[in-house]
């Protein structure tokens, strides 16, 4: 059987990425025939699989399943969709809200708006049902028309990560958030708790933050290093772009925390990243978080205040100088890493979930045997 598997960018240091990676390769290693459909691969995913543009497609159509990865909105994608007859999957992982975006970006709100909007219509195209990363991504599509949605997280390289002992870190802590420089992620949270603990416990802090940012959100960069000169925290914040898997390995071997203060997810990778690499976490419970993070993990609430602030950097304080309570942190988050996203956990769960689709569809007419001749 030949599967396909599409999404507008495939690249390979990217989530969305990452999570079709695993795919493929689970796919082609039962046997199938895997192609990668994008407008944009790297260079790094195509050494790795049999890519096709959209026009290459549409006119070869040599595949009996489409997978598509739903993010944002990709209107050639929906017309790929239209065009062709085999069973549609859709894989669900959320479309941030558009208001995030009104502050900074007219661009940011029309396009989030629009790929909220596709969603339901996705969900009509994709006769072979819906795969969401969470809980909370599956009462999205529940609430766009979806009938049955199977829960998959996605693949990561979480994996590759795992760590059981760590140094007890020593000042300065080395605190870690990555995600893209966008308005639902929480960056000005993150600077002002920095703030806090600066004032409260002393300079012996570095906060590293690691995201690509998109050229319609200049603004909102420019908002957080304003932020940043007026609460004079330049030695004590740095703004990263996306960085190689090496060095993103690195950052998580050095951090002493992973902070988390984002108010929009449909998944968050990153937290596993960190709880793999014995990394203890602190994370605002919004959308999928608290479902990712799992129990026994130090989840708060958006801060509101000063004092909520505080409380924050006072948390912070404690998993950096605590061994006790930081072996607990650490010892939870393993074993939810262990217990619910190993490849080998997520596997099983995608193939479960493609196996009625595998059943429905009809087995090949094998060609007449030749007689042997006489």
């Amino acid at each position: 059987m030949r599967i396909a598997i599409a999404h507008e960018n495939i690249v390979s240091r990217d989530a969305i990425g990452n999570d079709i990676l695993g795919m493929h390769d689970v796919l082609a290693d039962c046997g199938f025939e895997v192609q990668l459909i994008g407008q944009r691969v790297d260079a790094p995913t195509a050494r790795r699989a049999r890519t096709a543009t959209l026009d290459e497609a549409r006119q070869r159509r040599d595949f009996d399943m489409l997978i598509y990865h739903h993010s944002i909105l990709w209107e050639s994608g929906e017309s790929l969709l239209r065009s062709i007859e085999v069973p549609r999957l859709l894989k669900y992982h959320n479309v941030t809200p558009p208001e995030f975006f009104a502050d900074y970006s007219d661009h940011g709100v029309s396009l989030c708006r629009a790929g909220r909007a596709q969603t339901a219509r996705l969900v009509a195209l994709c006769d072979g049902g819906c795969l969401a990363d969470s809980t909370y991504n599956a009462r999205e599509l529940t609430d766009t028309g979806a009938e049955t949605v199977d829960i998959v997280p996605p693949f990561s390289s979480a994996g590759s990560m795992l760590r059981l002992a760590r140094p007890q870190p020593v000042p300065p802590f080395r605190i870690l958030f990555v995600g893209r420089l966008a308005p639902n992620k929480g960056h000005f949270d993150l600077i002002t708790v920095i703030a806090a603990y600066v004032a409260t416990f002393g300079p012996a802090i570095r906060l590293t933050i690691v995201g690509g940012i998109s050229a319609h959100l200049s603004a909102y960069k420019a908002a957080l290093d304003q932020l940043i000169d007026k609460m004079e925290l330049r030695d004590h914040v740095e703004l990263r772009d996306q960085v190689d898997d090496r060095t993103l390995h690195r950052l998580f071997m050095e951090a002493s925390a992973f902070l988390c203060m984002s108010e929009h997810e449909g998944f968050c990778v990153p937290i596993i990243e960190a709880q793999a690499a014995g990394v203890p976490v602190i994370a605002v419970g919004s959308t999928a978080v608290a479902e990712t993070i799992g129990p026994d993990q130090m989840v708060v609430e958006r801060p509101q205040n000063r004092d909520d602030y505080l409380y924050v950097a006072r948390l912070l304080h404690a998993v950096c100088t605590d061994d006790k309570l930081r072996r607990q942190v650490i010892a939870a988050g393993h074993r939810n890493v262990l217990n619910r996203f190993t490849p080998q956990a997520i596997a099983g769960r995608f193939m479960a979930a493609l196996a009625p689709l595998f059943e429905q569809m009809p087995i090949p007419e094998q060609p007449p045997i030749p007689e042997q001749p006489q």
